[in-house]
């Protein structure tokens, strides 16, 4: 999910009970030579090129958070690994993208058409790292070719293998082949395969597993418009989750533009009074008083916001978009495009549910990231990863 998988987002969605967390697809050369900063106050772990936070963390995530690379490159991807290998608990080469941006560069999808160089880059970061590597892909039209791939690609010796079941040039408004995952699990008995593509509600977890015999299952779109869709006890309203988001972006003290954006995509009603509040604001202030939080940014959000979190003082020019507005018909658009593949998958979470392959209690910490009392997230386990040779299993 382009801009959406971000740090508070990726929280939020533990907090409610996912068992791993993707980031945003982040470039090799973008993290490369990157400051690693980390904040006193809040723990945040920042890694600045440039002023910009290219990826940020905190260590209540380390355990399961898997940072997801775009490259091209294995010498490349190796160093933009090995950057951030000490505050991730995984790493996951992105060969489904198919967008423009992505594809012209060789990265994305564009992978699964030279899968020499992608085997080489897995097989790069699998001898040089020492968390685990995985990867996500997409299916050919063609079913052999499909399981070709798949083949070649387990036998670099990653954990896990992600498969939207979509085509390059599938849309996310056409049906996810779900049916395409069976050859796959079949003809990879030994290596936990995780479903990605339609998964709304939590009831779709069985659901998928059942049909397919998926490992495991990733969810994008649903868990951009609602995060409690990780839940065991049902979703909360979305408002509620937007209140809770907001909080978070403020003690993490995440970019002013990208809470805009994540919360825009979350509000139900588009054409609300809200909505056009939210719209309309360009500081964290406004936002918060958007969102019912004004005694909550004057008590302690007004000492948690760095400077350069909040937007440059500009003013707007004649003919511009304001940054962060999103109308009507674009974010129909967004949510259109919003997609486990379609766009850069970012903060794609896996849920997990009882299979034979799922074993490992998740150690759910009692305190929040900052150190205030939660409640801890609903109970929940993670797939299980094969001990393939070369591998390493993913840490819960």
């Amino acid at each position: 999910m382009v801009r959406v998988g971000t740090l508070p987002f990726r929280l939020l969605c533990l907090e409610y009970g996912a068992d791993l967390v993707w980031t945003s697809e982040i470039i090799d050369k973008s993290i490369i030579g990157a400051t690693r900063v980390v904040d006193e106050k809040s723990g945040v772990i920042s890694y600045i090129k440039g002023d910009k936070d290219v990826f940020t963390t905190h260590p209540s995530e380390k355990e399961k958070v898997v940072f997801q690379l775009g490259t091209a490159d294995p010498d490349l991807a190796l160093a933009a690994a090995k950057a951030v290998e000490g505050d991730v608990s995984g790493v996951d080469l992105n060969c489904g993208c198919p967008k423009k941006f992505s594809v012209a560069g060789g990265m994305g999808a564009a992978l699964m058409s030279d899968p020499d160089r992608l085997c080489a880059i897995l097989e790069k970061l699998v001898q040089g790292l020492d968390i685990p590597v995985t990867c996500k892909i997409r299916v050919f039209d063609d079913v052999d070719q499909t399981l070709h791939l798949v083949r070649r690609i387990a036998a670099t010796g990653i954990c896990a293998l992600t498969v939207h079941c979509r085509t390059k040039v599938m849309r996310p408004s056409e049906k996810a082949m779900w049916h395409r995952l069976k050859d796959i699990v079949e003809e990879l008995p030994d290596l936990p395969v995780i479903l990605n593509g339609d998964i709304f509600e939590r009831s779709d977890v069985q659901r998928a597993r059942d049909e397919t015999g998926a490992t495991s299952v990733m969810t994008a779109r649903g868990a951009a418009a609602n995060p409690s869709i990780f839940r065991a006890e049902g979703k909360l309203s979305a408002m509620e989750t937007a209140v809770a988001l907001t909080k978070l972006a403020v003690q993490t003290s995440n970019v002013f533009l990208n809470t805009k954006y994540i919360l825009l995509q979350m509000h139900p009603e588009t054409k609300s009074k809200s909505f056009e509040i939210l719209n309309k604001s360009r500081r964290y202030k406004e936002m918060c008083d958007a969102m019912g939080l004004s005694e909550y940014y004057e008590t302690e959000g007004i000492h948690l916001i760095h400077e350069r979190s909040e937007p440059a003082k500009t003013k707007n020019k004649p003919g511009r978009v304001r940054l962060g507005a999103v109308s009507t018909a674009n974010k129909r658009k967004l949510d259109e495009e919003q997609d486990g593949s379609s766009v850069v998958q970012s903060a794609n979470l896996v849920i997990s549910e009882q299979s034979a392959k799922v074993e490992t209690k998740l150690d759910v910490d009692q305190k929040s990231i900052l150190g205030s009392e939660t409640k801890p997230p609903a109970s929940a386990e993670i797939a299980d990863i094969a001990e393939a040779p070369a591998a390493k299993r993913l840490k819960a």
